[in-house]
């Protein structure tokens, strides 16, 4: 990742920055930002699982802008790991008292949440989710953002991986890529309901990642 990617977005955003070589300091945070590698890559597909970025207004004006990952505790704290390696901060796991056994947590950092916005990632809702396209077009980086995602959002059951998702689109994607770039046939999407909710799923063989 070009740190200029993630310094003009902060510029369109108003958010006061500074930079030292591959260092962006806020007032509140002093963030490394990694190149695109296999941690950036599994990162990106838990993201994609359990993840979203979001913004909400400050009192004093402006935003605070954040990454939030939800999930169980022992995964978190292997993911604290490797942001904590990537981009030199390591967020404080919390329990979320509406769910048993969930637990989440945030990276309150402007310049984080750009970081994922410039690698391709929607803000808000999680709606028209795509694979990066430097992730889609390296295959050893796509392997490890399915590794991600399928820790997040994919099942498995003797040899087959069985991956759900909200988005026709963005599995069909997923099928084109697994064929293009690991050499796996996938099942088309597929339907079912939950709560009365459209959900797709996919599924694959169990191959050696």
């Amino acid at each position: 990742m070009n740190i200029k990617a993630v310094t003009d977005a902060l510029n369109r955003a108003h958010v006061w920055h500074k930079t030292k070589n591959n260092i962006i300091s806020t007032r509140r945070t002093c963030i490394t930002i990694p190149e695109i590698n296999n941690k950036v890559a599994y990162l990106a597909g838990v993201i994609a699982g359990d993840g979203n970025l979001n913004t909400c207004k400050r009192k004093k004006g402006g935003y605070y802008y954040r990454v939030n990952i939800v999930g169980h505790e022992e995964d978190l704290q292997y993911l604290t790991t490797i942001i904590a390696d990537l981009f030199n901060y390591k967020p404080k796991i919390l329990k979320d008292k509406r769910k048993a056994n969930c637990f989440f947590f945030n990276i309150p950092c402007a310049a984080t949440y750009f970081y994922f916005v410039e690698l391709g990632f929607p803000t808000g809702k999680k709606r028209n989710l795509h694979v990066p396209q430097i992730i889609g077009e390296n295959p050893d980086l796509f392997k490890h953002y399915m590794l991600g995602l399928i820790d997040t959002d994919g099942s498995i059951s003797k040899n087959r991986i069985r991956l759900k998702q909200r988005e026709e689109k963005f599995l069909k994607e997923i099928v084109q890529l697994l064929k293009r770039n690991l050499n796996i046939e996938s099942t088309p999407p597929k339907v079912n309901y939950t709560k009365g909710k459209p959900f797709y799923y996919i599924r694959f063989p169990k191959l050696s990642f």
